[in-house]
């Protein structure tokens, strides 16, 4: 049993670093770079294969199963395009939000997944206003089209409170990163994708140990 989870799992990571570096290259206006190295597709086989036993074991055949999955394949598919092409794709996007929405009215009802739908609905519009803030502000895009969705994808798998945890976890991470790239050139752009995702995940995995910090910010 063992053996077949950690196949699984190792070929869907193969799968995922497949897509994120081969589906931005539909996209025209996006330049061909060269492929991932064997190495790297490896790791992450390896990583989602851990990942796959860990939340087997931990969750069960359960939402957080499942949920754990889906949430390992976009950490996955967006560090490649988002760092790579620096491009957020939709179908992933929307694929995900799908099936975490089709997962929650299994597991906890339709009413449930009506609140965490209005939860990524806010977190949206949101992360638009700051975005739109952001360039009246500094005449330049503060946020990409795809990290205004993301935080709508965020939204719809944490829930309202753990999704704005996890922004302002993903701003805490990407400040030491972008402090660095205006050293080093200031007009590079930062993606900020990878960080959204990896709070995200962090959130999630960690829900318990921030639900203190949720009681003491709301």
């Amino acid at each position: 049993m063992i053996i077949i989870l950690f196949l699984g799992g190792f070929f869907l990571g193969l799968i995922y670093a497949f897509i994120g570096e081969k589906l931005p290259l539909f996209v025209p206006e996006v330049t061909p770079k060269e492929n991932n190295s064997w190495i790297l597709n490896l790791f992450i086989g390896v990583i989602n294969a851990l990942v796959f036993l860990i939340s087997y074991y931990t969750f069960g055949v359960s939402y957080e199963f499942f949920a754990s999955l889906i949430i390992a394949g976009l950490v996955f598919i967006i560090f490649i395009s988002d760092f790579k092409y620096m491009i957020i794709l939709d179908s992933p996007l929307v694929i995900s939000a799908i099936l975490i929405l089709v997962l929650r009215a299994y597991f906890y009802g339709f009413k449930d997944m009506g609140i965490h739908l209005l939860a990524g609905i806010v977190l949206f519009l949101l992360m638009f206003l700051i975005g739109f803030l952001g360039k009246k502000i500094f005449k330049r895009e503060a946020l990409g089209g795809g990290d205004i969705k993301l935080a709508g994808i965020i939204g719809i798998i944490l829930g309202l409170k753990f999704g704005l945890v996890s922004i302002i976890l993903s701003s805490l991470l990407a400040l030491p990163y972008a402090a660095g790239a205006m050293m080093l050139n200031r007009d590079s752009e930062v993606p900020f994708g990878p960080f959204l995702i990896a709070s995200m995940a962090i959130v999630f995995v960690f829900a318990d140990k921030f639900s203190n910090l949720i009681a003491f910010l709301f």
